[in-house]
């Protein structure tokens, strides 16, 4: 069973499996995140934090899985010379960009199409030639198969790991449900990588702005959370006049509210019409034409059992569930 390296990539420096947080793309993090982890490593002095794996038992399967899924990988498209532990990190040679290959192996100038017997998809073209050394990347996910895999498993993360080793091809194997292995084959992408290099160098940009002067260059925030989190504190005295394209954006916002609160209103009032029409029933039908047309619920919840907590009887749900009924 191949070990479990950890993480051998600098936290001081943009690294491939962060690209997706940084281009905006993850559910998870976001270019503010990324930013702070970097800025969090420079002001430690070290590569990363200690014990900053959190473990969970998907991520523990993931990791268990990894040799396997590249070795099946490997077999599958008859790799030569598969070299599935790569201790040390490949580094770009002029983008400040770095990261952590799973595996690599050697091609064969072997050339796929698409074959979806055998589990094997060509991304962006109708064929690809596995010329010389490529990238492997492992990938374990609960989701059903895709024919196509999410941008976070890995599609952005192997353009830039051929970017630090000039590689030409990538294969991610994705092990789906813990029943199918699915093999996605890449070649570089020219438009993702123009993009890599400037989300990286603008990156660098905003960290050495911090080294040198203390200075935070935040991002704009993508949510509400985000911003939350990346100003968190207020200044009661200091004040701010918008510019006047930010002031219509407040107007935007005032009047969004007011339609929300519009609508919330609305929603509330005919929720409590129609309930006072049904009482006691939990379903009732909606007719058109002398036609149902929707079936109206008022469920009770499910209440709780005493257990190590107080039991909780049955309560009517606050809401209505409308189901449009077919045809």
């Amino acid at each position: 069973m191949k070990s479990y390296i950890g993480k051998i990539t600098d936290d001081r420096h943009m690294s491939c499996s962060r690209l997706i947080g940084l281009t905006g793309l993850s559910h998870w993090s976001t270019p503010n995140d990324e930013l702070r982890k970097s800025i969090d490593a420079i002001d430690r002095g070290t590569a990363h934090a200690p014990g900053n794996y959190v473990s969970s038992e998907a991520a523990d399967w993931g990791n268990w899985n990894e040799g396997n899924i590249l070795a099946v990988t490997a077999d599958r498209l008859s790799l030569e010379q598969p070299e599935l532990e790569v201790t040390e990190p490949v580094i770009h040679k002029t983008l400040p960009l770095q990261g952590s290959l799973d595996g690599r192996a050697d091609g064969a100038s072997l050339t796929f199409t698409t074959d979806t017997d055998a589990g094997i998809y060509v991304i962006g073209q109708d064929e690809i030639c596995l010329d010389g050394m490529g990238v492997l990347e492992a990938k374990s996910t609960r989701h059903a198969p895709e024919i196509e895999p999410d941008i976070g498993r890995g599609p952005l993360q192997v353009q830039g790991l051929m970017m630090c080793t000039g590689y030409q091809w990538a294969a991610i194997g994705v092990l789906y449900q813990g029943s199918e292995l699915r093999i996605f084959l890449y070649a570089p992408d020219q438009a993702q990588r123009y993009k890599i290099s400037a989300d990286v160098q603008d990156f660098q940009t905003r960290l050495d702005l911090y080294r040198t002067q203390s200075v935070t260059d935040w991002y704009p925030a993508l949510t509400p959370n985000d911003a939350a989190l990346t100003w968190p504190t207020a200044e009661p005295e200091q004040s701010l006049t918008l510019s006047t394209e930010l002031s219509d954006r407040v107007s935007e916002l005032h009047a969004a509210k007011r339609a929300r609160r519009a609508i919330e209103d609305q929603i509330a009032g005919l929720t409590s019409e129609i309930q006072s029409e049904m009482g006691c029933h939990e379903t009732a039908y909606a007719q058109e034409n002398g036609e149902n047309f929707a079936r109206v619920s008022w469920r009770m919840s499910r209440g709780r059992k005493a257990y190590a907590v107080e039991a909780k009887p049955p309560t009517r749900a606050k809401s209505l569930v409308i189901k449009i009924l077919d045809d």
